[in-house]
């Protein structure tokens, strides 16, 4: 028998390093360890094959190297399987997410509806001071039913719990340009705030609110 470092071994077997490594974990092949040095020993007849010292070396298809392959396959398996699970997930969430967003589309049109027909037809409303007859004057029979504010201009009563709001500003002598800003802010608060109706193109607002509290009311 004769003793070899495990890469005189490595050379005279024509293998591996890690293949020596494996046949001594195995038992298939008999160490000893010198001064911490591992030692392969070896029959006498394996030493003379020395010879494959100058010939190329291969590489078997060693166990453990083979052992090796299968775990990363297995890993890279379960790798591209969470893979899936998420793209799976995500396309969830982002169809859920495109519902939320087309129903809260919805939700914020049908609100937005009412203020923007209000103000539509206050903006397409003829002017009344120009097309109402004078209080002395006679009204046709066939003439359509007015509406509270038409009613308020030639001196119907209107009522009580609702007034006019533009009669209002008018008798209050609050300016034109001023008027407009008014009409602007509280058109946007039809629906939303029960003391401020709409008719007809005309807002009306609850007797005994002050402008200044609805102004700054939700």
């Amino acid at each position: 028998m004769a003793k070899f470092t495990v890469a005189e071994a490595s050379d005279i077997l024509g293998i591996t390093k890690e293949a020596i490594y494996n046949r001594i974990r195995r038992g298939t092949l008999k160490s000893v360890t010198e001064a911490g040095v591992k030692h392969v020993v070896l029959e006498e007849e394996a030493k003379s094959s020395s010879a494959k010292f100058s010939q190329p070396k291969t590489i078997p298809q060693d166990d453990l190297y083979v052992e090796l392959l299968k775990e990363q396959v297995g890993e890279f398996k379960a790798l591209v399987k969470k893979l899936e699970e998420d793209k799976e997930r995500l396309i969830a969430e982002k169809e859920a997410l495109l519902v939320h967003s087309k129903e809260e589309v919805e939700r914020i049109y049908k609100e937005r509806d009412k203020q923007l027909k209000a103000i539509l037809s206050l903006a397409t409303r003829p002017l009344l001071e120009k097309t109402l007859p004078a209080k002395n004057e006679t009204i046709d029979a066939d003439f359509e039913e007015l509406t509270p504010y038409e009613k308020e201009l030639v001196g119907e009563p209107v009522p009580e719990e609702w007034i006019n709001l533009g009669v209002s500003m008018q008798k209050k002598g609050i300016s034109e340009k001023k008027q407009k800003k008014i009409n602007t802010a509280l058109v946007q608060k039809v629906g939303f705030c029960e003391d401020v109706r709409e008719e007809n193109g005309t807002l009306f607002i609850r007797r005994g609110k002050k402008l200044k509290e609805l102004l700054g009311k939700s």
